[in-house]
């Protein structure tokens, strides 16, 4: 099935469009309907169209324009012109665009069936449209596979059906794949990482990037002629090289002798498996030789300092317990320390319920106390950029939790601090403002701040921004259904639209076509 969208500025006619396409052909589906060609344009990037079908006279953006600038984006996609004005002129500079029709207003069914006709006949014939889309299908099927016992090949999805698993054997046709995928918890993987390793393959090999559905991913897939161990260390020794002095990246490779088949599963298990692995300094593993981290057996070698930590913060010894909490980051007596943030993540937490347990009177003795400092502790697991940064926030947290002098001289101060960031933020979540410039305006420190404000509010500063902008939006749109998506995207604090409809998107459900059009 291929992917339409429709811009037209006439409520109605957009409306009688998508009936009729929906009515006169299973081989396509609308997937966006605007009034304006900005808005599609933000959001080409997860509608993915096959075809626009657009009008010429709109505001803001005429069909000349935005079929211009759409064919920037996707050159392969078809475009297709329905206007009321039957001009020389206008379509001149359409064929010169490359159009693949231009009918007129109303069209009828007749027409409107040979157009829908005509443009399957061209996408079937567009090579490098359809390696995109076979290279989205693998990796819809790689998400039935991470939510499904039995994890699905191309052939049993759904969404594949006979003539879309003939064309994926055609235009993947290698034997061999090296499956490449690169995650971070911070989304700071550099432009093109993976799609730079082209000069690791031989002539007649294939490298084809898939689509990613989060920001913080990608994800490229080698067809390769053959294959050794030698190769196998190059192309690790490649990669770690080309990771350099980025933090915490985390890249897995997985081969398939199989051909295609096994691709959708290997990616479903490099997204379960890549959170597992991540380490604080980057790393290039292949999916055989990584997996959970054991640290059961760090347990027993701690214990002589978690009794040495639990008597000093009994005895309300501040400065011994944070000499003992370096020893625990730095390892004593030869003990290794966790290699990945998830067997960080299960230390702290370790340590946390030993100290809870063997605690008196202190804030973090209670059980509300315990769950507010498990979340901070797993929050600055995966917030931290190094190792270092963590071991401080860890001191500050077992700070305010166990030392009951530190809480009493600080707790009135947080409350205040806490509904003055609450403050700050509504009258200013329409500006670019961040967890950062938040707390430099505080003039304390970012993560000190957060924690502040979760332990006041229950939810943390960023969290707490997002859903104040993202209500602000919502409302705005509902009262304002014709407003374009980058006024209302500057309205709420966002400076980047395609940034916001992505957003917008992961927290409604929707996105703000969408939402325009189910409240309009």
């Amino acid at each position: 099935m291929f992917r339409i969208i429709i811009v037209e500025d006439e409520p109605r006619i957009l409306r009688y469009l998508k009936d009729k396409i929906t009515s006169l052909s299973t081989d396509f589906k609308v997937v966006g309907l605007y009034n304006n060609g900005e808005d599609a344009l933000i959001e080409l990037n997860w509608t993915q169209p096959h075809v626009l079908i657009t009008d010429i006279r709109m505001p803001v953006m005429n069909g000349l324009e935005l079929i211009s600038r759409v064919k920037e984006k996707l050159p392969d996609i078809q475009c297709a012109i329905v206007s009321g004005h039957d001009d020389y002129m206008y379509l001149r500079e359409a064929i010169q665009l490359g159009i693949s029709d231009y009918i007129l207003k109303p069209a009828p069914d007749e027409e409107m069936a040979e157009l829908l006709a005509r443009l399957k006949e061209k996408l079937l014939v567009n090579q490098a449209l359809l390696e995109r889309e076979a290279a989205k299908r693998i990796v819809d099927a790689s998400a039935s596979a991470a939510s499904s016992t039995h994890a699905s090949s191309p052939e049993e999805s759904e969404a594949s059906g006979a003539k879309w698993t003939e064309l994926m054997h055609e235009l993947f046709y290698h034997g061999n794949y090296v499956l490449a995928y690169a995650w971070s918890p911070h989304g700071n993987i550099p432009e093109a990482l993976l799609a730079d390793m082209e000069g690791l393959l031989r002539e007649g090999e294939k490298i084809s990037p898939l689509p990613s559905i989060a920001a913080n991913e990608e994800i490229v897939l080698f067809g390769i002629h053959s294959w050794s161990e030698d190769r196998k260390r190059e192309w690790q020794e490649r990669m770690e090289a080309r990771l350099g002095e980025t933090e915490g990246v985390t890249v897995l490779l997985e081969q398939s002798t199989r051909g295609l088949q096994p691709i959708p599963a290997l990616l479903a298990e490099c997204r379960k498996l890549a959170p597992a692995v991540s380490r604080f300094r980057s790393c290039c593993l292949w999916t055989s030789e990584a997996g959970a981290e054991e640290i059961q057996s760090l347990y027993e070698t701690i214990q002589p300092l978690l009794a040495r930590m639990s008597q000093f913060a009994n005895k309300q010894q501040k400065q011994s317990f944070m000499r003992e909490l370096e020893l625990l980051f730095a390892g004593e007596a030869g003990r290794r320390v966790p290699l990945t943030r998830r067997g960080w993540e299960k230390l702290l937490l370790y340590v946390s319920m030993s100290m809870h347990g063997s605690t008196q009177d202190s804030p973090g003795s209670t059980f509300e106390g315990k769950q507010a400092m498990e979340s901070e502790l797993v929050d600055e697991v995966w917030r931290a950029r190094s190792l270092v940064e963590l071991q401080q926030q860890a001191k500050e947290i077992w700070g305010a939790y166990f030392f009951r002098s530190e809480q009493d001289r600080e707790q009135a101060a947080q409350r205040n601090w806490a509904e003055e960031a609450r403050k700050y933020l509504h009258a200013h979540y329409h500006e670019n403002i961040s967890l950062p410039s938040i707390a430099d305006a505080f003039q304390l420190h970012p993560a000190y701040l957060n924690r502040v404000f979760k332990r006041a509010c229950g939810t943390s500063i960023p969290d707490y921004l997002l859903n104040l902008r993202m209500e602000e939006a919502s409302r705005f749109i509902r009262e304002h259904p014709f407003v374009l998506i980058k006024e209302i995207a500057e309205r709420v604090g966002y400076s980047d639209p395609f940034y916001f409809s992505k957003v917008f998107k992961q927290h409604t459900g929707f996105s703000p076509s969408d939402y325009k059009n189910s409240n309009g």
